[in-house]
C-alpha cells in the first residue's frame, strides 16, 4: 500500500509538470537562440589550460580521464572527540578513471575510483573507499533524451559525520547500491528535467572505544526511493524562471524500540519550490529556488516536520583571475540517530579561487552548518574552514597542499556526555597522469 501510494504521489508530481510545460511551451515563440547557455564567463577552477591539462586517452570508442593520486597528512584529532585527542598520519594512494563515448548522439560512459587511508598509528581506522558507476543516455531527438545510471560503493562514513556521535573503534562502514533514471526535455525557452532513483544502504555494526561495548547499527539500513521535477522557462538568453518539486520515501529494514513498543522510521517527504537561473551583465550568474518542505512518518510517534525550503549558488567573478561562489540550502535531514531520525540541516558558505598564476591556483572557504533535531532537545551547529592550493608542473603531474579545520558545538538537555569537538587536518599530495 506504501509502494502504491509513493507511486501515485509521483505520478501527481509528473502529470503537474507536464501541465506546467504544455502551459510554457505555448507562449514559447522564438527560434534559433540557446536560452540556457551559462558560459559567458568561465570560473577559475573550470578554466581550460591546454599546456598543463591532462590530455584524455583514446580507447577504442571511449575517450578516458585518469589519474593516480599519492599522499599523506596529519590531524590532531583522529578519533574526533573532545577529550584525550589523539593525533596521527595517514598516507593515501588511489587509482580513480572516467571514460565517455565520443559519438555524435548518444553517450555511454562510466566512473571508476578505489581509493586507500592508511592511518600510520591507529590502524583501526585505515579503510577503503571503493565506488563505480555506469551511464548512458539515448537521445531521442534534439530536444528529448533518456538516461540512467547503476552504481554501487563500499566506503565509511566519516568522524565528522554528525550520526557518528557513539565513540565507535574505528569508523562506520556502508556499502550502497542503487540506480537512477533521467528524462530531459529542452526546446527553445522551455527545459523539462526529470528524475528517478533508489537506493539500498547497508551499515556496519561497530564497538564502543575502550568498553568494546557492540554498537547496533541495523536500525539505519533502508532503502530510499527519490524524484525531482523542473520546468523552466527562459524570459531572456540571460534569465530563466522555473518550478520544482522532489518527492523522498525512506523505508527501513528494521523498526526500533520507544517506550517498549516497535515503532517505525518509515517516512515521506517532498518540497515544492520556485526560482530563478541566470547569468548578469553584471558578472554574476546563480540558481536560486525558495519553497516549502514536509516529511511525515509513518508513525504517529514521531513529529511532522515542515517549513521554509531553500537552495541557492550564486557565482561572482570580480576579475577573470578571482571567482567567488556563495552556497546555502535548507533541507530535510536524516540524523541517523536512534532517538531522533530528523533534524532541519541549514547550511550557508563561500568559496573564493584565485588564479596567482596559470599554473598555480589558490583557494579558501568557509561553511556554516546547523542541524535542529526532532523529538529530543538537541542543536549541532559548526564551522568548517579551508585553505588550500594547486600547482600543475605539467600535463602530467600536479600537486596539491591544504589545511582544514572542523568545529562542533552541540547543546541542549538531551545531550548526552560531551559530543562537541575540533579537529584540524594538513596535507599535501601529488596527482599522476598518463
Amino acid at each position: 500500500m506504501r509502494m502504491v501510494n509513493s507511486m501515485t504521489d509521483l505520478k501527481r508530481l509528473s502529470l503537474t509538470s507536464v501541465a506546467v510545460c504544455a502551459v510554457a511551451a505555448s507562449v514559447a515563440n522564438a527560434q534559433g537562440s540557446d536560452y540556457y547557455s551559462r558560459d559567458k564567463y568561465t570560473a577559475v577552477l573550470d578554466r581550460p589550460q591546454p599546456e598543463f591539462d591532462p590530455e584524455p586517452v583514446r580507447l577504442g570508442t571511449f575517450r578516458v580521464n585518469s589519474a593516480a593520486e599519492l599522499g599523506v597528512s596529519y590531524t590532531d584529532n583522529v578519533y574526533v572527540i573532545s577529550a584525550n585527542e589523539e593525533s596521527g598520519a595517514i598516507g593515501r594512494a588511489g587509482l580513480r578513471a572516467s571514460g565517455d563515448t565520443t559519438w555524435s548522439v548518444h553517450s555511454l560512459g562510466f566512473d571508476v575510483s578505489a581509493r586507500r587511508n592508511e592511518y600510520f598509528d591507529q590502524g583501526d581506522e585505515s579503510n577503503n573507499d571503493l565506488r563505480a558507476r555506469l551511464r548512458g543516455r539515448v537521445d531521442v531527438s534534439r530536444s528529448f533524451s533518456i538516461g540512467g545510471s547503476v552504481f554501487v560503493e563500499d566506503r565509511v562514513e566519516p568522524r565528522t559525520d554528525i550520526s557518528n556521535i557513539f565513540s565507535s573503534d574505528k569508523p562506520i562502514g556502508v556499502s550502497v547500491q542503487g540506480a537512477t533514471v533521467d528524462v530531459n526535455y529542452v526546446n527553445d525557452r522551455v527545459r523539462w528535467t526529470n528524475g528517478l532513483g533508489i537506493r539500498n544502504e547497508d551499515y556496519e555494526n561497530g564497538r564502543q572505544i575502550g568498553t568494546g561495548l557492540p554498537i547496533d547499527q541495523s536500525y539505519r539500513d533502508r532503502t530510499v526511493l527519490d524524484g525531482r521535477t523542473r520546468v523552466s522557462y527562459a524570459v531572456s538568453p540571460n534569465f530563466a524562471v522555473f518550478g520544482q518539486g522532489t518527492y523522498e520515501q525512506r523505508d527501513y529494514d528494521a523498526e526500533q524500540i520507544f517506550g517498549g513498543l516497535p515503532r517505525s522510521r518509515d517516512s515521506a517527504g517532498y518540497t515544492v519550490a520556485g526560482g530563478v537561473d541566470f547569468e548578469l551583465n553584471s558578472l554574476i550568474r546563480g540558481d536560486v529556488a525558495v519553497g516549502y518542505l514536509k516529511e511525515t512518518k509513518d508513525d504517529d510517534f514521531f513529529e511532522e516536520v515542515s517549513g521554509l525550503s531553500f537552495d541557492g549558488r550564486i557565482q561572482w567573478f570580480p576579475t577573470q583571475l578571482t571567482t567567488l561562489t556563495f552556497n546555502g540550502n535548507r533541507r530535510v535531514s536524516d540524523t541517523g540517530l536512534f532517538e531522533s531520525p530528523t533534524a532541519i540541516e541549514s547550511r550557508a558558505g563561500v568559496r573564493v579561487d584565485h588564479e596567482l598564476r596559470r599554473n598555480i591556483v589558490l583557494s579558501a572557504r568557509a561553511d556554516y552548518l546547523s542541524y535542529e533535531f526532532e523529538e529530543i532537545d538537541r542543536k549541532d551547529e559548526g564551522t568548517d574552514l579551508e585553505v588550500s592550493a594547486i600547482y600543475k608542473m605539467n600535463r602530467r603531474v600536479h600537486f596539491d597542499t591544504f589545511v582544514t579545520r572542523a568545529d562542533r558545538d552541540v547543546s541542549g538537555v538531551d545531550v548526552f556526555g560531551d559530543p562537541s569537538y575540533g579537529v584540524t587536518t594538513i596535507g599535501v599530495g601529488v596527482t599522476l597522469f598518463p
